[in-house]
């Protein structure tokens, strides 16, 4: 004896079935999106990390700065990742004869990442005591939808310590340093 279902009961599984996706398909995309922001804001303070205890460890000065083609590029280019270099001619650009330490991989198509700072500098310099050279700022991340719920604010003091900006009235979106919204233009 075969057993099968009933044209009836096949198109209720269905149903069911694309009501409880349409259901757990919204948490999914917000789940993904909160994990490539986690991504993204551990890959820049690792990046600041690595850059300013190497400066320490090996008494030289070190340059973090965005990443066009193994070249310093503009202050606006850190989406697509970044270098970490010894700059021993302290001209503060990657040349070949440097050591280059590590790099950021480029993020998401279409995400963006922003250096804001004190002095202005499109890259960020640790002296051999592990000190930025007073250039205390952030980097902002937005993702590529411009949800700013995933928008995320790593905040650096002259020190060279890092922090993430966090969400303090609870209400999904974090706070710059000021007590502001992020926003992401």
């Amino acid at each position: 004896m075969q057993r099968a279902f009933t044209t009836i009961e096949l198109l209720i599984c269905l149903t069911l079935s694309a009501l409880l996706l349409r259901l757990a398909l919204p948490g999914f995309v917000d789940l993904v999106a909160s994990q490539r922001a986690v991504a993204a804001t551990n890959a820049i303070v690792g990046v600041i990390a690595l850059a300013r205890s190497t400066a320490m460890l090996h008494q030289s000065v070190v340059v973090l700065c965005p990443d066009n083609e193994n070249r310093c590029g503009r202050r606006r280019h850190w989406s697509a990742g970044a270098l970490v270099f010894a700059d021993a001619n302290g001209n503060r650009q990657y040349d070949p004869e440097e050591t280059l330490i590590g790099t950021l991989p480029a993020f998401d198509r279409g995400a963006s990442v922003i250096w804001r700072s004190f002095r202005n500098r499109r890259y960020l310099v640790f002296n051999p005591s592990g000190l930025t050279n007073w250039q205390n700022g952030h980097f902002q991340y937005c993702p590529a939808n411009g949800d700013v719920r995933f928008a995320r604010q790593i905040i650096l003091n002259a020190a060279g310590r890092t922090r993430v900006a966090p969400d303090r009235d609870g209400d999904g979106i974090r706070e710059d340093a000021r007590g502001r919204p992020l926003t992401c233009v």
